[in-house]
Order: C-alpha cells, then structure tokens, then sequence
C-alpha cells in the first residue's frame, strides 16, 4: 500500500498479544528497520503513538541502537510537535494514522504532516495503521509500520528456554539443552538463567547497557 497518496494501512491488525521472547524478537526487527533508516547510537527518533504494543517495541528497538527516543503528545499541539522535532534534529518519525480519542477518531498523521511542513530535515515517517481511513501520504518519505517490519528478516533464533516435543533423529544422540527455565523466587536466591546482576547495579555510564541486559533477561522476573 506504501505510495499511495490515499493509504489505508490494509485493514488489518494483528492482536496486541506477545510473548516475551516474541517481544524482543520484534524490537530486533524495529531494531534493524531503524538502523536500515539511517538511524545510529545515540540519535533522536521522535515518537508519535498512542500506548500500545508498537510503542514498546519502539522503545525496545532505541534500546537496543542505543538512540534516543523522543516522544511525542498526541492531539491539537502541531506547533510543539515541529519544535520538537526540528530542535532534536531527528530524522526519522513513528507515527500512527489515527487512534480513537475519546469516541471520535484523531487524524494523527495528518497533524503531523501540517507540523512537518517546516521540518525538511525528517526523510523517514513510519506509519503505524490503527484505522481503516484515508490518510496523507507523501512518496518516498513515509512508508507502512508492518511492510517496514516485514524487510527485516531474522535467521531462526528460538527462545533459549522453549521446551520440544520433537524427538532428536534416529540415531543421534540428543544433546543437553542450552538453558533451563528456573522459576526460582529471584529475590532468595540468584536464578541460574538469570542474564545480568540486577537492575541498577552497574555503573551510571553504562545505563543503556544496564537496561538491555535487565529487558533480555530470561525469563522476565521482573515482569
């Protein structure tokens, strides 16, 4: 549907349902999408998005690029908006079409693209369909949420704790699993598939690393 001056995103939308390891696995790809964007450590990505799963994927990718994310307030603030994108500097924007606010649909994009006017310097705005409407679209520079995805392709990665039921082959001899799920209480004794030392107990220089390590722990104990 992407360069179409009148979009509509599809029509469909998966449900807001993910595991944790599914979760992670989809900020890899918003990770990789961002980075094919052009987007580096410690850039601004300014969000525009109402609470939803998109959002934290989002943050999950920054996360893992280590840039900054830059959000957004959703309604009549176009002047704020383009202050804020255009003293960010960023070049890349998350959006969503529209969301439902307080019983009437909200032209989300089309704000944004009235604040982006004097904002040349955003290449990239990312749409996240949440309704079946027409909406504004300028070719070249904004492109569909789940077709932007959908190019990014992840090699085979299963969860280290998944569990299967396939046996091994015949005649090969079946190998001790990686990991093993503990559901421990955390807080009496150290869980032998912790992934980091505890939230806040490194350094305050390396406070993105920090909260990698705490949002890849497995499983989440902290959840």
């Amino acid at each position: 549907m992407s360069g179409d001056q009148h979009g509509t995103g599809g029509g469909f939308r998966p449900a807001d349902v993910l595991n944790h390891a599914q979760l992670l696995r989809q900020g890899e790809q918003a990770a990789r999408m961002l980075t094919r964007l052009g987007v580096r450590g410690g850039d601004p990505v300014a969000v525009l998005l109402p609470m939803g799963l998109e959002s934290v994927v989002v943050t999950l990718a920054c996360i893992r690029l280590d840039a900054q994310r830059v959000t957004l307030p959703i309604g009549d603030h176009q002047g704020y908006v383009r202050h804020r994108i255009a003293s960010s500097g960023t070049g890349v924007v998350i959006t969503a079409d529209s969301y439902q606010g307080e019983g009437r649909p909200v032209q989300v994009k089309a704000g944004l693209d009235r604040a982006l006017t004097r904002c040349p310097e955003v290449r990239s705005v990312v749409v996240v369909p949440q309704h079946s409407r027409p909406v504004p679209w300028t070719p070249g520079r904004d492109l569909w949420w789940h077709e932007a995805l959908a190019g990014e392709r992840l090699p085979p990665e299963p969860y280290p704790g998944a569990m299967s039921s396939t046996p091994p082959p015949e005649g090969h001899r079946a190998e001790p699993p990686v990991s093993r799920l503990v559901f421990d209480d955390p807080l009496e004794r150290r869980s032998a598939d912790d992934a980091d030392e505890g939230w806040g107990e490194h350094p305050p220089e390396d406070a993105a690393g920090d909260l990698a390590r705490f949002v890849n722990e497995k499983p989440p104990h902290h959840l």
